[in-house]
């Protein structure tokens, strides 16, 4: 892997950078990208759509691998097709956005189970993603909960956001962990300063 190229992460946790207009139309765009990826793409196995909305040399953790080309990262999810031919996903709750890059959490039948994604994108297209395939019990300690954050995000209280793309405010999500299978992800809901509601997960 060429480290200068793989992966290109900077740490995202300056205040959401407004538009000219005073919106947020980045971080839509780049949900609704995300949408059409998971909702499209996946639900219905339309890989060209997936090939479209992933740059050539996306950089791709998932399952405690990496992968660095779109045509690898397409192989990797037919693999997971394998053994569930017909896994879904219903519902992305919740979102964050801030800049380039997303996070959801998303809700796969069948089982009934959740999973998330960080996902950074640039002109359009995803050039990483951060995939945590586990989601961790109250009472499971986080290894990496002291960790340096590797990723930072949180959502802007935008109108806009709410109504294009059901991106609300209160939540941030951050990556813990700076080695290949060694990460976890915890998303936070936040009201007048007190933790509400936190969704944690491991890679795997």
């Amino acid at each position: 892997m060429d480290m200068e190229s793989y992966p290109q992460t900077a740490l995202a946790s300056a205040p959401p950078e407004q538009q000219a207009d005073g919106g947020y139309q980045l971080e839509k765009d780049n949900c609704i990208h995300f949408h059409m990826v998971d909702f499209v793409a996946w639900n219905n196995r339309k890989f060209d759509m997936q090939a479209h909305y992933h740059a050539t040399n996306v950089y791709v953790e998932m399952g405690g691998a990496a992968t660095t080309t779109v045509d690898e990262h397409i192989a990797a999810m037919k693999d997971i097709l394998v053994d569930n031919p017909d896994a879904r996903i219903l519902q992305h709750y919740p979102q964050v956005a801030q800049g380039e890059w997303t996070a959801v959490v998303g809700h796969y039948v069948p089982g009934d189970f959740r999973l998330c994604t960080f996902a950074r994108h640039h002109e359009g297209q995803i050039v990483e993603e951060y995939l945590f395939m586990r989601e961790l019990t109250g009472e499971e300690p986080d290894p990496y909960t002291d960790e340096k954050p590797f990723v930072t995000i949180t959502s802007p209280d935008s109108e806009l956001l709410q109504v294009a793309a059901d991106v609300r405010p209160g939540w941030s999500a951050v990556i813990r962990g700076d080695e290949l299978g060694k990460r976890s992800a915890t998303f936070t809901r936040s009201e007048g300063g007190k933790v509400v509601e936190q969704l944690r997960f491991a890679a795997v």
